[in-house]
């Protein structure tokens, strides 16, 4: 029988040590997972996540995922715009904002990440404020940044607050005509504790009170009762009575608020907002009088340029207000103020530098939100007969107060839509910049949510709203807010003093700006609080981790556009901003380090030093007259 040829491809026998080739995992003879027993299982997961750990497509998919993602967001960031349009010279300061930032988070504050318990000299960055604030002021060097930086406009501040209590002291010292009463006998150590001091101007012969009598009667309102005693007899006796202690340091604590009274223990929304009114009352009389009147609008704008702010909307309480001449013989009535003020902002920027950007105050028109709806109707016509005398100051309407007590801008529904009617028949522009959201409660001063004045703020079509704390609490009207273009006037350092927050950490202005809301820094009462716009400027960037130099120049460029001014004084303090150096020097002692875990070095005018750092690492120190800037921001040689 003949023998088969084998075919070149029949298959052949295995040698006895030939291996079967691998099977690829998609092909394996693998038992259905619904299958294996919990034993099966169990033997199969350290091998399985050992399979796993290496998956290069795995790991590339999720790495892309995650690209996208942040790509996502950062195409959709408030401050896009900035980051988009920013130069190298800009890019390199905003990096080193951040190292410095973080250098200070570590070693000038030094509360670690670790189960170390901290010990006393341990601080917070973005922290209490008030707690922070002298090792701000003495120690750091993002701080001193701040202060050398432009801030834009200045569009939330209250006009009675914002000049150091000691300034406006000092020039009432010695007058005659300056009295001053108190709502109790001041007999024993509580009563200096507890009492409220107002001041006022009256005629030098006006008769006398004894405020450390116990005959001594404080009522005032609907009696023939005289409280007032002169001020420069107050601060003799008070001395006398007091081991030579200085009246106006005693003064100087009820203006204000200090550490204890803001942090402490047993304080409440409440307790602390009737502090805070008692202080305000203190400064009102201390500086409405025609000379300091006078004095105090120049100084303030002094102080503007000096702190690198353009421009201003400052709010006084206007309702019945008349302040009284030196001499106390006579009252200047609203429109006398408007002119005092017309006549300062002029003669002041007649005397300013050619190259300095600044464009002077407007006024927005303040009045209570407690009076009754006849007195709001003779206060919106005083608002209108105003901004016809003065349309280059007068620029809006506020309602001011507590907002967890009565009114809610909606009781006065009637009178404020008849207001807007009027402005249009009559050609006029009066927009809202409401006090809205600045509570916790957000009930409109009423027990009812529906009450919250974030709704008005929206139905009255406002241009601005005042604080908005409340606002990430109402997702629909966070897209109206969009949709009708409102800006927010974000006041860190007020919210975290009057108890709406904690600290800066806890304030929502970084939600507020992730929604998509333009926003302004501002200063509200600086005087009052101890914090001026350098400090507002500071704490955004401390308070949370995605601010940067890029932010700060939308939140200043946003304080330009959404601000009162001319389009065509915008359109210069767009310029200004964007184009004028504004260099930073640091003092010839001033050494600080920026630590990096390379040898990365950002050349900057001025020498390099290097310091030994932590083991095994070497750190880069900005030595003398070392600066850096970004366009618009800090600007550099180099």
């Amino acid at each position: 029988m003949p023998v088969a040829r084998k075919s070149q491809d029949s298959p052949r026998k295995r040698t006895k040590h030939q291996e079967l080739p691998a099977t690829p995992p998609a092909e394996a003879d693998e038992q259905p997972v619904e299958q294996m027993t919990e034993e099966e299982k169990l033997l199969q997961v350290g091998d399985q996540l050992k399979q796993n750990l290496n998956n290069s497509q795995q790991q590339e998919g999720y790495d892309q995922d995650r690209r996208d993602l942040l790509q996502q967001e950062q195409t959709e960031s408030w401050d896009r715009k900035s980051k988009l349009s920013a130069s190298e010279v800009e890019n390199r300061a905003a990096h080193i904002v951040w190292k410095i930032r973080e250098h200070e988070r570590d070693n000038l504050f030094g509360n670690l990440a670790t189960e170390a318990v901290p010990d006393a000299s341990t601080r917070d960055m973005g922290g209490q404020f008030l707690t922070n604030k002298e090792r701000i002021d003495r120690e750091s060097k993002l701080f001193e940044i701040v202060k050398h930086m432009p801030k834009g406009a200045h569009l939330h501040a209250h006009f009675n607050a914002e000049l150091p209590v000691d300034e406006l002291l000092e020039r009432a010292k010695g007058m005659d005509t300056m009295f001053v009463r108190s709502i109790v006998p001041l007999l024993a150590p509580e009563d200096f504790n507890k009492t409220e001091i107002v001041f006022t101007v009256l005629p030098a012969n006006h008769p006398e009170a004894d405020l450390f009598s116990e005959d001594y009667k404080p009522d005032f309102k609907n009696t023939t009762n005289n409280p007032w005693m002169k001020w420069t007899n107050f601060q003799r006796i008070f001395s006398d009575r007091n081991g030579g202690t200085d009246a106006t340091a005693w003064v100087r604590t009820k203006m204000i608020l200090s550490e204890e009274e803001v942090y402490g223990t047993s304080q409440t929304v409440n307790g602390i907002w009737a502090r805070f009114n008692q202080a305000t009352r203190c400064f009102k009389g201390l500086l409405n009088y025609e000379s300091t009147y006078r004095w105090y609008v120049k100084r303030a704008m002094e102080n503007m340029v000096e702190n690198g702010i353009m421009y201003a909307e400052l709010r006084p309480m206007l309702m019945d207000k008349t302040i009284p001449s030196d001499d106390g013989l006579r009252q200047i009535d609203l429109e006398g103020q408007m002119t005092i003020i017309r006549e300062v902002i002029a003669k002041f920027r007649e005397e300013l530098d050619s190259s300095t950007a600044f464009e002077g105050i407007k006024i927005i028109y303040c009045t209570p939100r407690s009076i009754p709806k006849a007195k709001m109707q003779s206060e919106l016509e005083d608002c209108i007969r105003l901004r016809i005398k003065f349309p280059d100051l007068i620029c809006g309407f506020d309602l001011v107060g507590a907002e967890d007590r009565p009114n809610p801008i909606g009781f006065y529904r009637d009178e404020l839509l008849s207001f807007v009617k009027t402005c249009d028949k009559l050609g006029i522009e009066i927009p809202f910049m409401f006090h809205a959201g600045e509570t916790l409660l957000d009930t409109g001063g009423t027990k009812d949510p529906e009450n919250s004045n974030l709704y008005e703020s929206v139905l009255l079509k406002a241009k601005r709203v005042g604080h908005g704390f409340a606002l990430p609490k109402h997702p629909r009207l966070i897209e109206k807010f969009k949709q009708q273009n409102i800006c927010v006037e974000i006041c860190p350092v007020s919210n975290e003093l009057l108890h709406l927050c904690r600290n800066v950490k806890e304030h929502p202005y970084p939600e507020i700006l992730a929604a998509g809301i333009p926003c302004t820094i501002n200063a509200d009462n600086p005087a009052l609080f101890g914090a001026d716009m350098n400090h507002e400027f500071y704490q955004v960037m401390v308070g949370t981790p995605v601010m940067s130099v890029h932010g700060w120049r939308q939140l200043i460029e946003w304080s330009i556009e959404y601000s009162c001014l001319e389009d065509e004084k915008k359109l210069h303090g767009f310029k200004f901003f964007r184009e004028q150096p504004v260099a930073l020097d640091f003092p010839q002692t001033s050494v600080f380090t920026v630590s990096t875990k390379s040898e990365e070095v950002v050349k900057l005018s001025g020498e390099e030093r290097d310091v030994e750092g932590q083991p095994n690492h070497r750190h880069k120190v900005l030595g003398n007259g070392a600066y850096f800037a970004s366009k618009g921001i800090l600007n550099t040689d180099g």
